[in-house]
């Protein structure tokens, strides 16, 4: 029995578990369907397959023509019609994380042609909602340069985003001229912020990064608290490809140049060494039903750095008062002996 009772949680966690989280990760395609005259069709069989999962949703349109198919996670989705007396049409569409996007189709007579194809853009223009905001997509994350592979680095591309908060709170920007610590930080859906230090509260690789959206006006309530802007995260899944990544980044001292300040006291360039490796995978498990993904990272600094410091002279000691002498007598020699330049009564 006590098995049968853990088996039956599991199930239940398994079922409504995509219940737990906000639609905020997700996308939805909205549409009409008409026919050669532009009236509507209603009754339409509507498909919408994700192209590398299999994953099928299945809508119908209402009197109006029109269907919506919600809660779709990022990725390329062949939307397919068919409508009684109609040729069959489809056509793609490149849903992004948190998108609105429409999708009208045409019908044709039967037997004029089997299937029309068309490609859109993922960059529509927003009709739905005064929503203002932009993608930094898979392409960009991968092929932009980022110091320290940081994807929270990549939000500066966006309008409207200013590096001027040096708080290090949300991810480090200031959004609309608003503190960093307004900025809400979604991955996956679920709020990411460390509410202590208002900072990200979980950071990832970047190549399990797959794209993030940045909503820097007049986003709705559903997420939830801030009032300068929103990063929202959709990190990568598994396909019916295996697919994956193997790396390592590495930054040396050797080949940077010294600092002007350390150049002009004749202080050695300092050593530092930054290795920064991981991999990502991702792949099926059961075609077109289960899959797997998997990223870890790991990052290893060894580094040295000089230290200044203003040292009393033994000259200075012997002309302070005796108060001052006792105390720096009681100090003992200095560790290391005065190696720097000295600063005179005539300097100061």
């Amino acid at each position: 029995m006590k098995v049968l009772r853990i088996v039956a949680v599991l199930v239940l966690l398994a079922t409504f578990t995509t219940f737990c989280f906000g639609q905020s990760e997700s996308g939805q395609i909205n549409g009409t369907v008409t026919d050669p005259s532009s009236a509507v069709v209603s009754g339409a069989k509507v498909t919408v397959k994700n192209v590398n999962t299999g994953a099928e949703r299945n809508a119908a349109t209402d009197n109006s023509g029109s269907f919506s198919v919600t809660n779709l996670q990022p990725g390329t989705y062949e939307v397919a019609v068919q409508g009684q007396g109609f040729s069959n049409a489809s056509r793609r569409v490149q849903v992004t994380v948190g998108s609105n996007n429409t999708v009208d189709i045409g019908l044709k007579p039967a037997g004029t042609a089997t299937v029309v194809e068309v490609s859109t853009s993922s960059n529509q223009v927003e009709t739905r909602s005064g929503e203002q905001s932009s993608i930094v997509t898979s392409t960009q994350i991968s092929e932009l340069p980022t110091l320290t592979r940081n994807a929270y680095a990549l939000v500066t591309t966006a309008g409207n985003v200013s590096e001027a908060d040096p708080s290090g709170r949300g991810v480090g920007v200031a959004i609309n001229g608003q503190r960093a610590a307004s900025t809400d930080v979604l991955l996956d859906g679920g709020e990411n912020v460390d509410t202590f230090t208002a900072s990200v509260g979980q950071n990832i690789p970047l190549d399990a990064v797959q794209e993030f959206r940045v909503i820097t006006n007049n986003f709705s309530a559903e997420y939830g608290r801030a009032s300068g802007g929103i990063v929202n995260v959709a990190t990568k899944s598994g396909t019916n490809s295996l697919h994956g990544t193997v790396y390592e980044f590495n930054r040396i001292s050797r080949l940077a140049a010294n600092t002007y300040d350390n150049s002009v006291k004749a202080i050695v360039k300092p050593r530092f060494t930054r290795n920064q490796y991981g991999y990502s995978v991702g792949g099926p498990i059961i075609k077109d039903k289960l899959f797997f993904f998997s990223s870890t990272e790991w990052t290893r600094v060894r580094s040295q750095s000089t230290l200044l410091a203003l040292v009393p002279t033994p000259q200075f000691i012997a002309a302070a008062a005796p108060a001052t002498q006792a105390f720096f007598a009681a100090l003992g020699k200095l560790g290391t002996p005065i190696n720097g330049p000295v600063l005179l009564k005539s300097n100061i």
